[in-house]
Order: structure tokens, then sequence, then C-alpha cells
């Protein structure tokens, strides 16, 4: 469609860009670049700091990090001399940079970029924009390759806050951060599970408020949500995850039945996890046992 319009219209680069930035959202990379080059061509030839963000974003999606890096950084160079009174767009760039290095391969050097996009993002946006919550994830993420599980977390907590109370809260997401703050506590144990509580209360109530908390992707945010939830400790966490993992595992299991994905392993896990947290822990049980009266207890009895 858009195409076709291009056609009849008088050839223009903002119409080529836009063009560009579709095909970029489908996916379809080449197709993208050649617009945008396309774009280059009307304006004389010689690219912008919008066309080399642009050509930069699309060799990136393609795997060519090596020819990606360099646009990406002139693009930000250019921005930040050229437009400082634009703080977000500097904070996109910063953020896309970061983007671009983690992917080849350089979490470290990425680091740098995410810290400043989310810094800036702070200070301009708040922390409940979604782009604040992609720079976070980015940070959490490339932190983890370095090992910085606590500092991880620490922004997987914000990214997760936004995904879990944004109008835009999808199952994907929110799966994905459960399953981090797993794997980030297996790493440095004293990461407390508990203090995601509150906002997994507050992804599983915007589900259901949006209608998106009854089938299998659902489900498995709920199981994943029991699992962190038991893992925290305490009985009050304990109850709250017996509560997910039944839900969950029920909507797992229809997803199942209904032939849309082999989810055995995640309905098996999940039972195994909702057993755990119905049995009452070990100290408690000791103590709900009968006392025995000294006076009139046989010696089977006393043993109990």
């Amino acid at each position: 469609m858009l195409e076709e319009l291009a056609n009849k219209a008088p050839p223009h680069p903002a119409t080529f860009i836009n063009l560009g930035t579709v095909y970029n959202q489908l996916k379809q990379y080449e197709r993208a670049e050649s617009w945008f080059l396309q774009a280059v061509n009307l304006k004389g030839g010689t690219p912008g700091r919008e066309d080399h963000w642009n050509l930069g974003i699309c060799k990136k999606n393609m795997g060519l990090y090596d020819e990606a890096l360099p646009m990406l950084e002139r693009a930000l160079a250019e921005f930040q001399e050229h437009e400082p009174e634009h703080p977000v767009t500097i904070a996109k760039l910063h953020s896309t940079v970061g983007g671009c290095l983690h992917d080849m391969g350089r979490p470290a050097d990425a680091i740098g970029q995410y810290q400043q996009a989310y810094d800036l993002y702070v200070a301009t946006v708040g922390r409940g924009s979604p782009l604040f919550c992609s720079a976070a994830e980015g940070l959490a993420k490339s932190l983890k390759e370095e090992r910085h599980f606590t500092e991880a977390f620490e922004a997987l907590l914000d990214s997760f806050e936004v995904h879990a109370r944004g109008d835009a809260v999808h199952p994907t997401p929110l799966f994905e951060a459960l399953e981090m703050a797993l794997r980030l506590q297996e790493q440095e144990s004293s990461i407390s599970l508990a203090r995601m509580a509150e906002t997994i209360n507050a992804a599983v109530d915007n589900l259901d408020r949006r209608g998106m908390a009854e089938d299998g992707n659902a489900g498995l945010v709920m199981t994943r949500a029991g699992k962190v939830l038991l893992r925290a400790g305490g009985e009050g966490h304990r109850a709250r995850a017996a509560e997910l993992l039944h839900r969950g595992a029920g909507l797992v299991r229809q997803s199942h039945e209904a032939g849309e994905a082999d989810l055995m392993h995640e309905i098996m896990e999940a039972e195994m996890l909702l057993e755990s947290a119905t049995q009452r822990p070990e100290q408690d049980r000791v103590a709900a046992l009968p006392v025995a009266n000294p006076s009139t207890a046989t010696p089977a009895s006393a043993s109990i």
C-alpha cells in the first residue's frame, strides 16, 4: 500500500524514510535499507545523522555489526554536537549503540551506553516510560553477561516494573524477566526475590483487567511467578505461589491439550512446585503434632 502511494506521489525523502521504517519493523531489512538509501540519494547522496541512524539499525538487524557500529556511533556524535537540546533522541541512540555492542559480544562496552540512556530517560521521560524500560532491560542483560549479578537484578527490577504495570503489558517480557531473575539468584544467593512480589501481583492484575490472563502464555507467567515466590521463601509468598501455580498450571495444561504447544515439561514442573508450595515446612508439621501426656505415653508414641 505504501509503495503504491510512493509510486503515485512525487519522490520525497520523508516518504522513502517512512517506507524504510515500516520494512524495518516488518523485519524485511534489505528492503528497508533500499528505501533508506533512496532517501539519501534524493537528498544529494550524502547521508546525514538521521540517515546514519536508520542505516545503522538496518545493518545491526542484519547482523552486520562491524558496519552498523560506526554508523550508529557517528549518528550519536552528530546528534550530541548539533542537537544537544534533544536528550531523548540522544538517549535512544545510546540505547541503540548499547544494543549493537551487546549483540556483537561486547557487553562491557554496552553497559556504559545503556547507563547513559538510563540516566537520560530518568531525567526526561521518567521511570514509567517504555523507553526507560528498554534501556533498563538492556543494562540488566549486559550486566548479567559481565557477572555483575546484583546490579543486573536492580536494573531488571526497573524494567519489570514497567512491563508489569504498563498499558502495553504482554506475557512474553514478563516471563523473560521472571526467568532472568531466577537465573540471577542462582548465581548470587543474596538477591532477594521477595522484592518482586508486589510487582508480580500488579502484573497478574494488569493481565486480568485487559482480558489477557486466560491462555497458556499467561499461565506460563503465573507458573514462573509462582516459582519465584516459592524460592523467595516465607509463608505469605508460599501461599501466593500456590495460588499462581494452581491457576497457571491449569492454563498451561489447557494450551497443551489443545495442541498449541508441547508444554508437558512445564506442566510437570508446575505440579511439582505446587506440591512443594502446599506442603507445610517440617518444623510447622512437627509443632502441629499432638503432644502425648507424659504419664500415659507408650514408648512408641513418645518416640514420634
